[in-house]
């Protein structure tokens, strides 16, 4: 069994540069912030109205995203990762992008993914293929949405990130 998992982990290694630590973690984060925006966001709408969803906005979202993200010491510090002759530590539990290479809008899509498969499960089982095929363009929209936004993001220089690389 042990095997199996590292040779799971080990091709996410390969191909995005991630280690196990930051494997695990990156999951484990992705999936506490569209746990709680699912759980909490409708219940605080409900009770306080739009201002309800401002303060979710500014206590969900922000406090996740430290959590993912900044805070020293809070998640596995899973490798380090070198750029040039600087050295950034990955503190948060999500891992970024390898070697600086993109933007990266993980929450977001962990948050959308975390719904859209929340309202699939929700759905009646003989409902599923007809509500899957009706968000599908909504699905693209987003997707598109997100890769274009992430594009003029790293064309910016914002991120920092290197985009093409010499």
């Amino acid at each position: 069994m042990y095997d199996i998992m590292a040779d799971w982990l080990m091709t996410y290694n390969e191909t995005a540069g991630m280690y196990h630590a930051a494997i695990i973690t990156s999951i484990a984060g992705a999936f506490f912030v569209a746990f709680t925006v699912i759980i909490a966001w409708p219940k605080m709408v409900e009770d306080f109205g739009p201002a309800g969803g401002m303060m979710c906005a500014a206590f969900i979202v922000g406090t996740f995203w430290i959590m993912n993200h900044k805070l020293p010491g809070f998640g596995i510090n899973p490798e380090l990762i070198k750029d040039g002759d600087d050295n950034a530590q990955q503190f948060g539990l999500i891992a970024q992008s390898f070697h600086g290479a993109s933007p990266w809008i993980d929450m977001g899509w962990a948050i959308g993914i975390g719904m859209w498969v929340c309202c699939f499960c929700e759905t009646p089982r003989e409902k599923r293929l007809d509500a899957a095929a009706e968000s599908f363009p909504r699905l693209a929209a987003v997707i598109i949405g997100g890769i274009i936004g992430g594009a003029i993001v790293g064309l910016t220089g914002y991120t920092n990130a290197v985009l093409f690389p010499s």
